[in-house]
């Protein structure tokens, strides 16, 4: 699995290979893989501006939790080929951020889009000892982190 900004265009590339566990007995991809390749997409971009997904703090747990998610599937992903997940951010709001998702494989007769996806997360907060989780503004720095590596206008209503 390798990730980085991507120069050849906008976007976070995140490359992994099909792994036999992540295939149906036709070792062909199962749907949820492609969801688990997304959220990996997206905590490598994390963790590439120097972002934790969830941190423990003393008073609790700070976490980016998802709310919505969606998957069109476009062509079959086999076992062993290699994906490349581009992540690009499409908006961030107060507590929200959205995402869109590329899915692309190199096949001899040219690259192919396997499927798009989206997700919407949630900065929230939950307290030690508590199971509900209450959204919360994203911190100014990381809010700002996420929108100039997606690309998008800080200050004047953009982000």
């Amino acid at each position: 699995m390798t990730s980085e900004p991507d120069s050849s265009g906008p976007g976070f590339l995140y490359r992994r290979r099909v792994e036999f566990s992540d295939t149906d007995t036709a070792q062909l991809i199962h749907f949820t893989a492609l969801l688990r390749y997304m959220e990996e997409a997206e905590h490598a971009f994390y963790r590439s501006l120097g972002i934790a997904g969830y941190e423990w703090r003393p008073d609790g747990v700070t976490g980016i939790p998802r709310v919505s998610v969606r998957c069109d599937y476009l062509a079959p992903l086999r076992y062993a080929e290699e994906v490349e997940v581009r992540l690009l951010v499409k908006e961030v709001r107060t507590k929200a951020i959205r995402y869109e998702a590329d899915f692309v494989v190199a096949r001899p007769d040219g690259d192919s889009t396997v499927a798009k996806g989206e997700m919407t997360v949630v900065y929230a907060t939950r307290q030690h000892g508590s199971l509900d989780w209450a959204g919360a503004p994203i911190p100014t720095e990381m809010k700002n982190a996420i929108a100039v590596a997606g690309g998008l206008v800080v200050g004047d209503g953009g982000v």
